[in-house]
């Protein structure tokens, strides 16, 4: 059902108009920002396509239909075990490609395969989780060979094949081309759908041969519905901070809370508390906390954390409450605006350069403490 989806209520009409005119083409890419809903449109559109007793839409919109998401047809592409849908992914480098008869599945090693078979289960469940088989960067040209011989197979009367390639930006050239054979002559009871958030790496030839349809964007309100419903230990606080945080993406979000970020965020809140106290221990113990991996990209995102903190700063002394990621940490926010007067302007620029100065191979710790101290003197103490 179309309910299953959050938000894209654009695309939701294109393919209500595409379904009912009957006119499908064969051969879509859905683009936009990674986690906003892309396989998981596809995957509804194909239950629409093969479903046994499609209803009427939701919305009462003329005789548009839906999926119904009970039927077998519905239960079956729900758990990827349908005979009329094909989920292709990156998988690991098993045999050699070279062996157009090797099926890229049957080709990984054991362990590659359970890892597989884990990652399918979990998209099952949840349409909006994004697939992760470590070393899986390509798409293999086995998986397209495989495309191009079920797409010749005779399939189940009224119903239509639908292989979804997801994140197609990770087809090599071999891969994209045998893509291309299909595309030119691809069979009438088949469709194609390529998720993508990145369509300029694709091939003009592949993108002139499909109909692109755009995705936007998911609202804050959207992500955090969406987070408590699926993350019943969130609280209401927790959730607004994390949507604010995720920039319009379900696979941010859901990453940000599976990470470090939340330890990361209290060790940036008590550096700053270490500075505008002068508690030097304190100040050294918390710059060894966000430094002793040598993890460069960590390092980066506590710096965004402290952007984020003075950048809310910023919107509290404007009385724009509103607009304050930290939500939760709106007293601490509060207390500081009351004590200090700080130029943020100028200590939001001192950080983004020492962002850009960490990809030079400068020592983390060095950079921190002389980040730092730039920082301290633009912050005074209000008369």
């Amino acid at each position: 059902m179309w309910s299953n989806i959050i938000e894209q209520e654009h695309v939701k009409d294109i393919l209500r108009n595409i379904h009912h005119s009957t006119k499908v083409s064969h051969a879509f890419i859905f683009y936009g920002k990674e986690g906003v809903g892309k396989d998981a449109t596809a995957l509804e559109f194909a239950k629409l396509v093969n479903c046994e007793n499609a209803m009427p839409d939701s919305r009462q919109v003329n005789d548009k239909q839906e999926a119904c998401n009970v039927c077998k047809s519905c239960k079956q592409i729900s758990s990827f075990v349908s005979p009329n849908i094909k989920f292709i992914t990156a998988l690991p480098t098993g045999k050699s490609d070279s062996d157009k008869s090797v099926n890229p599945l049957e080709s990984l090693d054991k362990e590659d395969f359970e890892t597989y078979k884990k990652e399918i289960e979990k998209k099952a469940k949840d349409h909006y989780y994004n697939i992760n088989i470590p070393n899986a960067n390509n798409i293999r040209i086995n998986s397209i060979r495989q495309i191009r011989n079920d797409v010749y197979l005779t399939g189940e009367t009224g119903k239509k094949k639908v292989f979804i390639i997801s994140r197609c930006e990770q087809m090599n050239p071999q891969s994209s081309n045998a893509l291309l054979k299909i595309l030119e002559e691809p069979p009438k009871d088949t469709i194609l759908i390529l998720t993508t958030s990145k369509l300029n790496s694709l091939l003009p030839t592949i993108i002139g041969r499909c109909q692109k349809i755009k995705f936007d964007s998911i609202s804050t309100e959207g992500i955090k519905k969406y987070l408590l419903q699926s993350r019943s230990n969130l609280t209401e606080e927790q959730a607004d901070f994390f949507s604010k945080l995720a920039d319009g993406s379900i696979s941010k979000a859901k990453e940000i809370l599976d990470s470090y970020f939340l330890e990361l965020r209290e060790n940036v809140v008590e550096l700053l508390r270490a500075v505008v106290s002068n508690k030097t221990l304190k100040l050294n113990r918390e710059i060894e906390s966000i430094t002793k991996s040598r993890d460069k990209e960590k390092v980066k995102q506590a710096l965004l954390f402290m952007i984020l903190w003075f950048r809310d700063v910023t919107y509290k002394l404007n009385g724009n409450d509103k607009e304050i990621i930290n939500s939760d940490k709106i007293e601490n926010i509060t207390k500081f605006c009351n004590r200090f007067e700080s130029n943020n302007y100028k200590i939001i620029t001192l950080i983004e350069e020492a962002i850009r100065d960490i990809d030079m191979n400068i020592n983390l710790n060095l950079l921190l403490y002389n980040l730092i101290y730039k920082i301290k003197t633009n912050i005074e103490i209000k008369s």
